[in-house]
């Protein structure tokens, strides 16, 4: 712990004079930030109403981009931009495509080389207050030029790819994304760590336009004629839902399909218990 070696050796903390010098440590300040930094993002994250995500929405990302060293190559920790494209499917699913670029230098001699990573993902994505945590599994291909290691032009190989992250919205479908990640190559002992920090973008149905689908039926909001389908009901083209054994609960939610005609069920479709 750092303190102030000026401060009294015997403090009083109920007194004004602790408080008064508790204030002028460096890790009572760094606290302090800390503190305000956290709470000012939590304040952000639940006053501010998520982007409509939908199954069909398009997501692009711009970010800044940062990885430490990568050591199958000789190469040192870098900074550098990178997109991201995905498409939201339903149950919180989407699959993204990533490009990172970045220009490390080889340890043993100075030289800067380009690395390109191109990747794969499937993300799983969390509702938070008003925004968006996610984690991202994915596989890509780390892609050399200019890398020279023990005399010899580096190889290119590709790795797996972990990661956690979230999303704030800022207005409409924009939002601020950040990112921690690793990737992994265990036949060449690899890992490396790094993160990103950019601006998300929704479109197509989170848009709200005309493509929205409010009750997140899979039938748009243009041809929706049931705009107000229960979560969960199978429905028809017109995304009005379907009732195949007509016990008036929908296919989907009725756990149970074929009921005979006539039966009393409960809210579930299954035959009612008859009270003695």
């Amino acid at each position: 712990m750092l303190v102030n070696r000026s401060a009294p050796a015997k403090v009083g903390l109920g007194s004004v004079t602790c408080l008064s010098e508790i204030s002028k440590w460096p890790i009572y300040n760094v606290m302090r930030l800390s503190t305000s930094i956290w709470l000012g993002l939590t304040a952000t994250i639940c006053s501010t109403p998520v982007a409509a995500q939908r199954p069909g929405a398009i997501e692009v990302s711009a970010l800044g981009v940062w990885h430490n060293k990568t050591t199958t190559m000789d190469g040192l920790r870098s900074f550098g931009a990178g997109a991201r494209v995905g498409i939201w499917l339903p149950a919180n699913f989407e699959v993204e495509g990533q490009f990172d670029f970045t220009n490390p230098r080889n340890a043993s001699i100075d030289n800067r080389f380009q690395l390109f990573h191109l990747a794969g993902s499937l993300l799983y994505n969390i509702p938070i207050g008003g925004g968006t945590g996610y984690v991202r599994g994915g596989f890509g291909k780390l892609v050399q030029k200019n890398c020279v290691f023990n005399a010899i032009p580096c190889s290119s190989h590709s790795a797996l790819t972990a990661a956690g992250g979230f999303r704030v919205p800022v207005s409409g479908g924009v939002s601020v994304r950040a990112e921690a990640m690793v990737r992994n190559r265990s036949a060449y002992s690899y890992t490396s760590f790094g993160g990103s920090l950019g601006i998300s973008v929704m479109g197509g149905r989170s848009a709200g336009g005309v493509d929205a689908d409010d009750d997140q039926d899979g039938v748009g909001n243009r041809r929706d004629r049931c705009r107000e389908t229960p979560r969960g009901a199978l429905v028809d083209d017109r995304g009005c839902p379907t009732d195949q054994d007509g016990d008036g609960v929908f296919d989907g939610i009725d756990r149970c399909p074929g009921t005979p005609s006539g039966t009393t069920v409960d809210a579930v479709g299954c035959a009612a218990r008859s009270e003695d």
